[in-house]
């Protein structure tokens, strides 16, 4: 360091009453520090105007953090991540984030060049200790959820409500019904308003009875779909918050006697490897996950080189995957 950098720190060190080393601790993320030394030194930093650049590997490892162990999009967003980083000669480290309170602190520990959350929502006190360690990093967005602040891949969520619910329109399908996740996520609002706008270049009122919103798991959606199934204008066809709804669905229609796609047509949303195995195989919108992974490391190389260029957001476009859950509406519907 020159003689004017070194004065600098000493001048944050001797403001937030620590020692330079503990300036250089918390400027570069290292763990073992309490919460409240490590907002000292950034309220010190900020009261000074001290500028400082994060010591990283220029081309060691990537971090993933995935939220959730057990997600079914794991695997191919793991498939993409690995392509990449491969081809580049580059180590890949994996974490998860659920069930591990001091994951951010491990992260830090191992000193990576750069992180990809796949971690939706990102928490406010997680953002505010990846800005203090200048952690160059991506959030993969599945749900539309990423900090407008956070450099983020994610994709085109109202395009694909339009598309699943304009698939069943061409077929003839009028009483279009929709499970739907959480409205209180941003992909399911901007899913739904796709669904709506599907209906509406039809001339299809949407019907309100023909809405749920419940978790994005195959056993609420099963009894979504049940409830739906009993109601006087019995739904031709479901659109699904995603493949596992979509499977819950199916089941329920097997559990009636009716047939997919012969009685009942069905949508799903993402296009994981079940969505191909099942029985039927599964009509889909189409997430790309495996380029959306490896665009989340080329943004992550961008931002890395050219810190100016943050924030970055780039959405991807979905598509739909027609198999064999989707067909002609069956007689009259109206």
């Amino acid at each position: 360091m020159n003689g004017r950098t070194t004065v600098r720190m000493t001048t944050v060190a001797e403001l937030a009453n620590v020692s330079q080393s503990s300036v250089s601790k918390v400027l570069n993320g290292r763990p073992g520090l309490s919460a409240e030394l490590r907002q000292r030194v950034m309220d010190a930093v900020a009261a000074t105007g001290y500028q400082w650049h994060r010591r990283v590997p220029r081309h060691g490892p990537v971090e993933v953090v995935f939220g959730s162990v057990s997600s079914a999009l794991n695997a191919p967003l793991l498939r993409g991540f690995s392509a990449v980083l491969r081809a580049a000669g580059r180590p890949l480290t994996v974490s998860h984030a659920d069930g591990a309170p001091d994951w951010l602190e491990h992260v830090l520990a191992h000193r990576p060049a750069g992180a990809v959350c796949v971690l939706s929502p990102v928490p406010p006190d997680v953002r505010r200790r990846l800005a203090e360690a200048r952690l160059p990093t991506v959030v993969l967005d599945t749900i539309g959820d990423a900090p407008p602040e956070m450099n983020a891949v994610g994709a085109t969520q109202w395009r694909g409500g339009t598309l699943a619910a304009q698939h069943l329109t061409a077929l003839g399908h009028r009483r279009i019904a929709l499970i739907t996740g959480p409205l209180d996520l941003v992909c399911c609002r901007a899913r739904f308003g796709g669904y709506l706008s599907a209906l509406r270049e039809a001339d299809i009122r949407p019907d309100r009875t023909l809405i749920r919103s419940v978790r994005f798991q195959a056993e609420p959606a099963r009894r979504a779909a049940h409830t739906l199934l009993d109601n006087c204008r019995t739904p031709t066809s479901f659109v699904t918050g995603n493949d596992l709804q979509a499977l819950g669905v199916i089941e329920a229609c097997a559990e009636r006697g009716l047939r997919v796609p012969e009685d009942v047509s069905v949508v799903g949303f993402d296009d994981i490897d079940a969505a191909r195995s099942s029985a039927p195989a599964l009509t889909t919108v189409r997430q790309p996950f495996e380029e959306m992974a490896a665009e989340s490391i080329r943004v992550l190389g961008a931002v890395s080189d050219d810190p100016s260029l943050a924030p970055v957001r780039l959405d991807m476009s979905v598509d739909l995957v027609v198999r064999k859950s989707t067909g002609p509406a069956a007689g009259r519907d109206d």
